[in-house]
């Protein structure tokens, strides 16, 4: 269980401005680089195996997603899923180990490594102020590690969200079968930068990939945040919104506009086999209660044959379910994650 008190996380937010911010939690939340695993289930998956990429919005209805992901009949034979935004300690869902609490309904295995630690840890009701990813897997996990990405916006001086951290990548080792291994990865890249920014936090990833992993096949997987427009430039999004043509074009644009997809693709990792390409995956809400297009989440993999991509709505309807729990009409209609959930069938 990783864990901080106080006087850590007050140093390191003190040593910020003087040294780096990746030296500061060095020195003063080393933790902060542990992922915590739990490797209990030793069989379980299957060949071919299923992957999803969910990010789960903070996991505040994670008492729906974890049914939803039961009963759906495109999600219940899930064997891996890379998972973006989840909560340990923080009350907007509940101050629960959501990715413990997943796993264990679940009957998974999992890594997660922390994001950020909220400024309001001990505040407003957090108990630990913790958000990261994580990988579930029914197949045993090893060599499983936090990866650091190059730091684009500094979400320590947001205004009214202070954090400490950093967008992250989490790595392990999946034993598909008797000796037989492949690496996976859940990563989260910066939604507040350029294209061209987010082009260099892939080339940073596929380089730690390439090192970690060597010549293993991959699967790579996350919220690329591939949103095509830089998201620091205020009215950005807002022109988005006021031009729906301009979204449809852009869902089907965005190996274009997004130069990190082709630059995968150059280095081996393809991602146009294990996606459905002109697919919103996120509903983003802007203050006019109107929503914008966009497709986020993304498959890229190496040395393995992907198939039957799919995209599954994250709007709960109870026709959709195969025999849920009776709490779960209480959400009928409503949004369990902005983020739908993308799946692919993938074979060794």
């Amino acid at each position: 269980m990783i864990s901080f008190d106080r006087t850590q996380i007050e140093a390191a937010a003190a040593l910020i401005g003087e040294r780096t911010h990746l030296d500061a939690l060095r020195t003063h939340l080393p933790q902060y680089f542990e992922p915590q695993v739990e490797n209990s289930v030793s069989e379980g998956g299957s060949l071919p195996f299923r992957a999803a990429v969910f990010n789960m919005e903070q996991c505040t209805r994670v008492q729906y997603i974890i049914p939803f992901l039961q009963c759906h009949p495109q999600l219940r034979d899930l064997d891996v899923i890379l998972a973006n935004e989840l909560d340990i300690g923080m009350a907007r869902s509940g101050n629960r180990d959501t990715p413990r609490e997943i796993a264990q309904a679940l009957g998974m295995n999992y890594v997660f490594g922390i994001e950020f630690i909220t400024r309001k840890a001990w505040q407003n009701g957090n108990a630990q102020g913790l958000h990261g990813n994580a990988i579930f897997s029914k197949f045993p996990l090893h060599r499983c590690k936090v990866v650091p990405l190059p730091i684009l916006f500094d979400w320590f001086y947001m205004p009214g969200d202070p954090r400490l951290g950093m967008r992250n990548a989490i790595f392990a080792e999946a034993e598909v079968a008797d000796g037989k291994r492949i690496g996976l990865v859940s990563v989260h890249l910066e939604n507040r930068a350029t294209p061209q920014e987010r082009l260099r936090q892939m080339t940073f990833l596929l380089d730690e990939v390439e090192r970690y992993f060597g010549d293993l096949p991959v699967l790579i997987g996350g919220d690329m945040n591939t949103n095509t427009v830089s998201g620091n430039t205020p009215g950005s999004m807002e022109e988005l919104e006021e031009n729906p043509q301009e979204q449809l074009r852009r869902l089907g644009d965005i190996p274009s506009l997004e130069p990190l997809m082709d630059f995968a693709a150059r280095r081996g990792f393809s991602y146009r086999d294990c996606n459905l390409m002109n697919k919103a995956t996120r509903r983003k809400p802007m203050p006019s209660g109107a929503t914008v297009k966009l497709n986020l989440d993304w498959f890229f993999q190496r040395g393995l044959k992907c198939s039957q991509p799919q995209r599954v709505e994250t709007i709960l309807r109870m026709k959709d379910l195969e025999n849920p729990p009776a709490h779960v009409a209480e959400f009928e209609e409503k949004e369990l994650s902005d983020h739908d959930v993308v799946t692919v069938m993938v074979e060794c």
